[in-house]
């Protein structure tokens, strides 16, 4: 998205944070917020400190101001915001303005929904101007998503190559409720990398194979009865004349 793109997108949420922090004297200094080149807003917190000291509204909105200029230094402005553990919700007028700190237990289509460590859920929607990053590879942006308030599972190595959430991320979500429906406009994440089973050979037995054939003999008669024959003859008698 163009840096235009972006001013255009969080112009609303950016003036809506401002004039909140305005109404309510804002937790770490005042914001002012003034007309900028282009038309946008720009919100500068004018008692930026070291440690967690910005208030929420505080943050966002410079971190909102200056995303499409620099990541680094909004990550920056970010790990500065109180520690906030679960979520935190402010409203200004019609606007509602939401932030969770948690784990990724769903992913829908155009839509997650994000499990806080105190148990709420909330289910978040995504637009095309939502502005999503793994934020894994830098301790600027883990401690940005992280606050201090969050621990990352032990043994967890960092998939830095992926640029969607998945169930078992680790985020960080600030948006605006609107009509009932939370729509994100930043999500920051960090994704554990996935491990693929090794597979593990099994002995097989082999099977036997026979070396040679056996056959059954024929029985064969070794002798014969012999055909009995008579030996002789019944005599014949002759008579004598006296």
């Amino acid at each position: 998205m163009s840096k235009r793109g972006m001013r255009r997108a969080s112009m609303r949420v950016r003036l809506a944070v401002a004039a909140a922090v305005l109404a309510g004297g804002g937790a770490a200094g005042v914001v002012v917020a003034s007309a900028s080149h282009g038309g946008a807003a720009a919100a500068e917190s004018a008692g930026f400190t070291t440690g967690r000291t910005m208030s929420y509204s505080s943050a966002m909105s410079s971190a909102m101001n200056g995303w499409g200029k620099s990541h680094g230094t909004s990550l920056m402005t970010i790990s500065h915001m109180k520690p906030m553990a679960n979520t935190w919700t402010q409203s200004w007028h019609r606007h509602v303005l939401v932030i969770q700190r948690g784990t990724v237990v769903a992913v829908g289509r155009g839509a997650f929904a994000v499990q806080s460590a105190n148990g709420t859920i909330k289910v978040w929607h995504v637009t095309h101007r939502t502005q999503t990053l793994n934020v894994g590879s830098t301790s600027t942006g883990m401690s940005a998503m992280t606050g201090g308030t969050m621990q990352v599972p032990a043994g967890w190595n960092m998939n830095m190559t992926v640029n969607g959430i998945a169930k078992g991320d680790l985020v960080f979500v600030f948006g605006e409720r609107e009509h009932h429906m939370l729509k994100a406009q930043l999500v920051l994440f960090a994704a554990p990398t996935g491990t693929m089973p090794t597979a593990t050979p099994t002995a097989t037995t082999p099977m036997a194979t026979p070396t040679g054939t056996a056959t059954m003999p024929t029985a064969t008669p070794t002798a014969t009865a012999p055909a009995v024959k008579p030996t002789s003859t019944a005599p014949t008698f002759s008579g004598h004349n006296s």
